[in-house]
């Protein structure tokens, strides 16, 4: 007992606090004949098969299903709130970009916003169907540059609704780039696990400058549900610009959380997950 009894402390709920979502704390059954299964798939945009990771939710039938979008340059995958969505009955599609971390293809910001819709197309292909997925039902969720990605489908009227995560605007932080040139330090860091050079993404913000405008993109989000959570990473402004530009053009006004913690929300993993969670319980009620 004496190993037990810290274990139970520790799952101890205090008086008024919210308890965890069950997928957070356990398992779901086995389902004989529809198992929850992960399944490698590849995509296709740019003339290219770019891969993916497809978690397919246990159960017969369809399932809404979530277009998970990593940032720049893919260190943080968000893979572990794939798992509990995936624990929650959602498909989840967790994608990578051309051109990085060995994947195919050349890569570009603007690349990115193409292989985020290419990767809404396939969720709707008949390749996809196969697998489960509802395509009345699909949010994307986005962190970092994800987030800009997202942003960037807005134009998408048939996407259900989005989670921006510390979402940065990659044009405006690359044209940042030319003026500042003591920045490149970092920046040049995380690019090198793609195929692209500092000049290229700055030319690539340059000349996409216009269709990129930042409230101009977000308030194409207005008319599905909207949730933006912030950290203490710098972008929070970026964030809280994105839901002011949603509400101004019609709302539904985005739900907004800011969480004390790092940009890979490092030691909130758990608050995020339920965070999204109860989100997309009250935003999305199972049939």
């Amino acid at each position: 007992m004496r190993r037990i009894l810290p274990i139970l402390a520790l799952l101890a709920v205090p008086a008024g606090a919210q308890t965890l979502p069950d997928a957070l704390t356990r398992d779901p059954p086995a389902v004989a004949g529809h198992p929850a299964r992960l399944e490698q798939i590849r995509y296709p945009t740019g003339g290219l098969e770019v891969p993916a990771r497809l978690f397919v939710a246990g159960g017969a039938g369809t399932h809404p299903t979530m277009l998970l979008l990593h940032g720049f340059p893919g260190t943080e995958l968000n893979l572990d709130l794939a798992r509990v969505f995936q624990r929650a009955g959602w498909n989840v599609m967790a994608v990578h970009y051309r051109g990085v971390w060995g994947g195919p293809g050349q890569f570009s910001f603007g690349h990115v916003v193409e292989d985020a819709h290419a990767a809404l197309a396939w969720l709707r292909s008949p390749a996809a169907a196969a697998h489960g997925i509802d395509p009345k039902r699909i949010v994307v969720l986005g962190h970092s540059m994800g987030g800009f990605a997202t942003v960037m489908l807005g134009d998408d009227r048939a996407v259900a609704g989005y989670v921006l995560i510390s979402a940065a605007n990659m044009g405006r932080s690359a044209l940042a780039l030319a003026d500042n040139p003591g920045r490149r330090g970092g920046f040049a860091d995380d690019a090198g696990y793609t195929n692209a050079s500092i000049d290229s993404l700055i030319a690539d913000a340059r000349a996409h400058a216009a269709d990129w405008d930042w409230d101009r993109r977000a308030a194409l989000m207005a008319g599905r549900p909207v949730l933006v959570l912030t950290s203490d990473d710098g972008l929070a402004p970026t964030g809280e610009a994105a839901a002011r530009a949603i509400a101004a053009a019609g709302g539904p006004k985005p739900e907004t959380v800011h969480m004390t913690t790092d940009h890979s929300y490092n030691d909130h993993r758990i608050a995020l997950a339920a965070t999204i969670l109860r989100w997309l319980e009250k935003s999305f009620p199972a049939p």
